[in-house]
């Protein structure tokens, strides 16, 4: 082919858009505002999952210290945080502390949880649940706490988030522990074998009075 200036031209042009176009690759030009990212993966709607941070357990604004000797099972369904503690001597199945989370203003008012848990219990004699339930209450970094306790015959899970409604489990302990914070109201569900869960109890009552605002 004979050279030409408009050759010349044709060629510089065409090299030129070809150097354009692997400079604007390089600098991530072919990704748009609809490309894939890591954020946003969880709807708006959804309840946070828990997380561990230098300040503890973190979840709905509400960061308390789980302690060191309950085994951390992590989030599970409507379960956001999980917490075993081993069968003390005598008892043949592990504490459970489950928490639970269901949004701003989401999971029913705190009376009725607490009566809810307090239904979940069987007493001898067909006695009164409610009437053998005891109560308390607290504040933890300006949060109001519940709190509310009783021995029985306990109605396991049977596949519902809150429990309630399986199998019934004779000389079980129930505590439960509602903490109104600043994102909406957290559950704490601690049950199993009575002298497990009194092993329990003390670590639980002071992880939610001292439980405070993150965030």
């Amino acid at each position: 082919m004979k050279y030409t200036a408009k050759n010349a031209r044709s060629l510089f042009g065409a090299g030129s858009l070809f150097l354009l176009s692997l400079v604007f690759a390089a600098c991530g030009g072919g990704q748009t505002d609809g490309g894939s990212s890591d954020a946003g993966t969880q709807t708006a709607d959804a309840p946070p999952a828990a997380h561990t941070a230098s300040s503890g357990t973190v979840l709905a604004g509400v960061a308390f210290d789980p302690p060191a000797d309950w085994d951390d099972r992590g989030p599970s369904g409507m379960r956001q945080a999980q917490f075993r503690l081993a069968p003390v001597s005598g008892d043949a199945a592990p504490g459970e502390v489950n928490v639970f989370y269901f949004g701003a203003a989401s999971g029913g008012g705190v009376e009725a949880n607490l009566q809810r848990w307090i239904g979940q219990m069987v007493l001898p004699e067909g006695a009164d649940p409610a009437a053998a339930a005891e109560r308390g209450t607290f504040t933890a970094d300006g949060m109001n706490g519940h709190i509310v306790s009783l021995n029985g015959s306990y109605k396991s899970g049977g596949g519902r988030p809150m429990g309630g409604g399986g199998e019934v489990l004779p000389g079980y302990r129930l505590v439960g522990v509602v903490v109104e914070g600043p994102q909406g109201s957290l559950f704490f569900k601690l049950t199993g074998p009575l002298a497990t869960v009194q092993a329990m109890e003390p670590q639980l009552l002071a992880m939610v009075k001292n439980a405070r605002k993150q965030g």
